[in-house]
């Protein structure tokens, strides 16, 4: 079995933001030329996301400019798109995960660095508080997102504060780049904040979801025993080959299937990033002296709470904001050493965005989706 560990120290060679790589061609864009660009234009279906020219963006002093090869698509975007549970000023690029090259730079910032390969850390931060001095930077007072407080990496070309582009190591290639510094850092995050050990058992809600598949990954490879709960039948196989001991289908009775599974007893954490619907059996999957860490709401922000339950069963609701640096150094760490192996199950071209936003509305996806530009 592939075993990690979480350490509180991170590795040098992973914090090094890096040489430029000299093999990539790339050619700094015009001040003034227009660019392709997806936008969030009004809250809406998918429908409502426009394909539009937008003028090229010019680097900040301490900014640089990122010529995108790839982008993720994730759950944050649809929730913006849609504006029911976070509301951000319009029009907006999203596109938090993506990975290219740097193309420009400001003033500030070492004009060695074109032509370095990166990806986007996605939490903005003032990188100079404890928390962001810790790696930390997802507690940081001026916490914010790339793709929601700023525009993201739905373009030709996004600009971002310099320290928000990390150095991506030649063996892992654009795509992979932009699949795993959202879902991979959060989860880690998560499982890190849950104080998840070897043995225990995990419940982990949206397995076939890219922050809920990432979890099953990691939280196998950490010698727990981890209990899956998909959408669809048909994603059994590729849950269990990413690690999880069983897979259970969402709906109302999965509390009493993850108990039987657990010989009566419940589990020790529940992986919780959906919200509402799914809370209160959440729950009610927990062991005596269980632990709940929350770290999304997609389906709404009020869920009902057996109060008496959470004293008698000495129940602990741990929230946790986003990833920190240092799990976006310990996931990159993870995916050189094949350690973690993000399931991309679809790439499809920036035009096609309304698209792959529909698809992972369906359900119906399994791990990452991913736009190339």
């Amino acid at each position: 079995m592939r075993t990690i560990e979480f350490s509180s120290a991170a590795d040098p060679l992973f914090t090094r933001e890096g040489a430029p790589y000299s093999d990539s061609a790339v050619s700094s864009p015009q001040i003034g030329v227009q660019m392709k660009a997806v936008q969030i234009q009004k809250h809406g279906p998918a429908e409502s996301l426009a394909i539009v020219d937008v003028d090229t963006p010019a680097p900040g002093p301490d900014d640089l400019i990122i010529r995108v090869h790839a982008v993720g698509v994730n759950r944050l975007d649809l929730l913006l798109r849609e504006g029911s549970v976070f509301q951000v000023p319009l029009p907006r690029i999203p596109g938090t995960d993506f990975a290219g090259d740097i193309v420009d730079v400001g003033v500030n910032v070492d004009s060695n660095r074109i032509g370095e390969r990166v990806f986007a850390a996605p939490i903005l931060s003032c990188g100079q508080c404890e928390h962001c001095l810790r790696g930390e930077d997802n507690l940081c007072s001026k916490f914010g997102t790339v793709g929601s407080t700023i525009d993201g990496g739905y373009a030709q070309f996004v600009r971002v504060p310099a320290r928000n582009a990390m150095a991506l190591p030649e063996q892992i290639d654009y795509v992979r780049g932009a699949s795993f510094a959202l879902t991979y850092a959060t989860a880690a995050s998560m499982l890190r904040r849950g104080r998840l050990a070897p043995g225990e058992w995990v419940m982990i809600l949206g397995a076939n979801g890219g922050l809920g598949y990432a979890a099953v990954e990691l939280a196998s490879a950490m010698g727990a025993r981890v209990i899956a709960i998909g959408r669809t039948a048909d994603t059994d196989e590729a849950l269990r080959n990413a690690g999880a001991t069983a897979v259970v289908l969402a709906g109302p009775h999965m509390a009493e299937q993850v108990r039987a599974l657990t010989g009566g007893r419940g589990v020790d954490l529940v992986f919780e990033h959906v919200g509402a619907v799914t809370f209160a059996q959440s729950v009610a999957s927990l062991a005596m002296d269980g632990r709940l860490v929350l770290g999304g709401v997609t389906t709404g922000t009020e869920a009902p709470m057996d109060l008496k339950a959470l004293f008698t069963r000495r129940l602990e609701i741990l929230g946790c904001r986003g990833s920190g640096r240092r799990d976006l150094e310990h996931v990159r760490d993870l995916l050189m050493r094949d350690l973690v192996r993000p399931q991309v199950q679809q790439v499809m071209r920036l035009e096609q965005a309304a698209q792959a936003h529909r698809h992972l509305e369906s359900g119906m996806s399994l791990g990452k989706i991913i736009l190339t530009v």
